[in-house]
């Protein structure tokens, strides 16, 4: 009998990764002929007849599948590879779910992994898929998350990230190149955000009516609860399934703003099929919904509260969350340093064209700061030698360093570096000829 193993709580494999999962056999020394291919079909028709969350879908799956194989579409595809890419094009041809593939995992020479075992990086090399983690002008945290790897030793990394960011007024988590993983750590992530009871957050229905049951967030969490922090979430269509349920949740809870694209639609939890001969079927096991409304993101994906290509998805969010900021402070610095960071990011956003040569003319040393032209671009560095960093345009010679404002003026045939500081004063340097 064939066995079934779990992936986690959400795993997407998306059409990326549609030619299967890393090998540890080059595929090029393996010939596949007609009777393994013909089996690995069967197995593949029989798992989803079987297992395959919605039973009339499965069996239309398979029926296309077998199709597909009469029509001779396999005939010749003797690179495991190539076959695994075309199987898992014909297996989500029909609902578009992205949950279903076909991948290739044979055992290693050495006889270590099982065949059929799903293989990858280890998670701690990418530390369980957390990123980067940096407090962006006008103290707002920003997390990126590349994917929930939820193996042992996660909840560790994690808190520590949160902990980094405790002290920041606004977060943004960045999921846009995530496709998914484990939904227990997706949900022990998000419910450092919610409130110490616990909420409902998804129904999960396996392929029988009555066999569902509802996850909720969790009532303790070892890092730093903040139920009130202003808190956006950057999507893509690269965002796929565990990270899917992380914005759905999220979303629905009203906790987040979303900023970006609909996320993949890939709504289903999957487990792995071992089909013989090295090769392996990711099938859809349950359907996943809110337990309120009963809607589901599968096909539709999340929808964004700020529409905003994946390019400038972070601009936009980091904009949203200092204007948020500058509503509620009550000190004029503080306002003043917000409003240059917000005229900062909208410059990003909708730089101003201005003539290089009028740039040129801006290049040289003003007692001891240097501006430079890189790229078409001017840059502005405190001393000579340091680190130098981008002068966004504003006007023809007013130009933005993040709460930073300068401008070109000329005076008396000789150009002068005007810079306007947060508290209202200015100050002046010449050019040295």
């Amino acid at each position: 009998m064939t066995t079934l193993r779990r992936v986690g709580i959400h795993a997407i494999w998306l059409p990326a990764l549609a030619a299967g999962l890393p090998q540890t056999q080059d595929p090029a020394t393996l010939k596949l002929t007609a009777p393994i291919r013909a089996a690995v079909i069967d197995s593949a028709v029989a798992g989803l007849n079987r297992q395959y969350v919605e039973a009339d879908t499965g069996r239309i799956i398979g029926a296309r599948l077998l199709a597909r194989r009469e029509s001779g579409a396999y005939d010749g595809l003797d690179n495991p590879a190539q076959f695994a890419l075309a199987v898992t094009n014909d297996l989500r041809s029909v609902n578009g779910d992205l949950h279903l593939s076909l991948g290739y995992a044979p055992p290693s020479p050495a006889g270590g992994a099982t065949a059929g075992a799903p293989t990858g990086p280890d998670p701690r090399e990418r530390n369980f898929g957390m990123g980067r983690v940096e407090i962006l002008p006008g103290n707002i945290g920003y997390l990126e998350i590349t994917g929930f790897m939820g193996a042992p030793g996660y909840q560790d990394v994690v808190v520590d990230a949160l902990r980094f960011l405790s002290r920041t007024e606004a977060v943004i988590i960045d999921v846009r190149r995530n496709p998914g993983g484990s939904g227990v750590m997706s949900h022990f992530v998000f419910s450092h955000f919610l409130g110490a009871t616990p909420v409902e957050t998804i129904r999960i229905r396996r392929r029988s009516p009555t066999d569902s049951r509802v996850m909720q967030s969790l009532a303790e969490v070892p890092g730093p609860r903040r139920p009130e922090v202003p808190l956006y979430v950057l999507t893509s269509r690269g965002s796929g399934s565990a990270a899917e349920e992380f914005s759905f949740v999220l979303k629905n809870q009203k906790r987040a703003t979303i900023v970006g694209t609909r996320t993949a639609g890939a709504g289903h939890m999957v487990a792995t099929v071992p089909l013989g001969n090295g090769f392996v079927m990711g099938v859809s096991i349950t359907r996943v919904s809110d337990p309120k409304t009963g809607l589901e993101w599968e096909g539709v994906g999340v929808q964004p509260d700020i529409q905003a290509s994946p390019e400038r998805a972070l601009g936009v969010a980091h904009a949203a969350a200092v204007r948020v900021l500058m509503a509620k402070t009550t000190d004029l610095v503080r306002t003043r340093v917000l409003g240059r960071l917000t005229a900062w990011l909208d410059a990003q956003a909708q730089p101003v064209a201005v003539d290089p040569s009028r740039l040129a003319q801006f290049v040289g040393s003003y007692e001891g700061r240097e501006v430079t032209l890189s790229n078409g671009r001017l840059r502005f560095a405190q001393r000579a030698g340091g680190l130098p960093e981008d002068m966004v345009p504003m006007g023809e010679d007013r130009f933005a360093i993040g709460s930073l404002q300068v401008r070109f003026e000329q005076r008396e045939g000789r150009m002068i570096l005007v810079v306007d500081q947060t508290n209202g004063s200015q100050v002046t340097f010449r050019k040295t000829p």
